[in-house]
């Protein structure tokens, strides 16, 4: 809503000043944060427009459900926006959280961006595909994106696509933001989350499709270079990690990250051919934005020996907790003999 304009302003006799800053925000500190990210990591004012609107989908989503557990009365129409700014402010928002908000944006920008513009035509036909597993499984993922748009048609999220512990965290924030009585509140979120199932997220079922095409034999190359050209990042990502027997989380950072090296090595793990994988390269560098796909091919090539292969995936398996403290002992040349 805009805010009203003074009398002088409304006359043109001289225009309106700009809205100063809050007294107590620390811009210097906000600028220092702002100006020390990476240009290319930092989301764009579109991606955090984006993002944000996600956010206010889902927050709204969650208090309308608490709200309807509630005795009637008991509590007061909520703004999803005002209700966002208020858990932001006080640090309620989890690293999880913000990457699911994160990866459901480059989803989307991968859909906007691919070569082929088929609105779900690869889903439909193996929703009516004769495998009964690759039907079912295509069919819950449809009904997994048709749920989580809004009423307007657009893209959103639901509790459904948080994992076990962002629901949680979620939920609660939520309920204790909400003006009622507190035992009724908990209730509420307690009985939100009974019915929540982390098999119900658009992750899990989009590898649950994955699963069933490579059990059918059907995960190939021209499958892998379909779901590319159609902008089918999650699917592609899931599909890959299959190939090359790592964590799908991982096959989605290398898909997705800024480091050009990383998806030829990944579809070098994938043990894929050179002429598919320039195919994907090719079909990739216009939804990921890759500044040097020539980079990318060059680390598949030289990723050759099954033993570099072999090792790599073995090294990507080992628990990130241990990865991160491995790195961290050696960066301090702590790490025993």
């Amino acid at each position: 809503m805009a805010e009203p304009r003074s009398p002088a302003a409304r006359k043109g006799d001289r225009p309106t000043a700009p809205a100063r800053t809050p007294r107590g925000v620390d811009r210097l500190g906000a600028a220092m944060v702002d100006l020390s990210l990476d240009p290319i990591a930092r989301p764009s004012e579109q991606e955090r427009a984006l993002m944000l609107s996600l956010l206010s989908g889902l927050v709204g989503q969650i208090a309308e459900e608490l709200q309807l557990r509630l005795p009637p009365g008991a509590t007061d129409e909520v703004d999803a926006e005002a209700l966002v700014a208020q858990l932001r402010s006080s640090g309620l928002f989890t690293r999880d959280l913000v990457g699911l908000l994160v990866r459901r944006a480059d989803l989307l920008a991968f859909r906007a961006a691919a070569l082929h513009q088929d609105q779900g035509g690869l889903l439909q036909a193996w929703a009516a595909d004769p495998e009964p597993s690759i039907a079912s499984a295509a069919m819950a993922v449809v009904i997994a994106r048709a749920s989580a748009r809004d009423r307007f048609g657009r893209p959103g999220l639901t509790l459904a696509d948080c994992d076990a512990e962002t629901a949680v965290a979620l939920t609660y924030a939520v309920a204790a933001a909400l003006a009622g009585p507190t035992e009724s509140l908990v209730a509420a979120a307690v009985d939100l989350l009974a019915r929540h199932d982390e098999g119900d997220r658009l992750d899990a079922r989009e590898a649950r499709l994955m699963v069933a095409l490579e059990q059918a034999g059907r995960l190939d190359g021209p499958l892998l270079l379909s779901l590319a050209t159609h902008g089918e990042a999650g699917l592609l990502a899931e599909g890959l990690s299959r190939l090359a027997r790592i964590p799908a989380s991982v096959a989605w950072q290398m898909l997705t990250g800024t480091d050009e090296h990383a998806i030829g090595r990944l579809l070098r793990l994938a043990e894929i051919n050179r002429s598919l994988a320039a195919g994907l390269i090719a079909a990739l560098s216009n939804g990921r934005g890759l500044r040097e796909p020539g980079e990318a091919m060059a680390a598949f090539d030289a990723m050759a020996s099954s033993e570099e292969i072999a090792e790599a995936r073995a090294y990507i398996r080992l628990p990130g907790a241990f990865i991160l403290a491995r790195r961290a002992l050696e960066k301090h040349g702590q790490r025993g003999a």
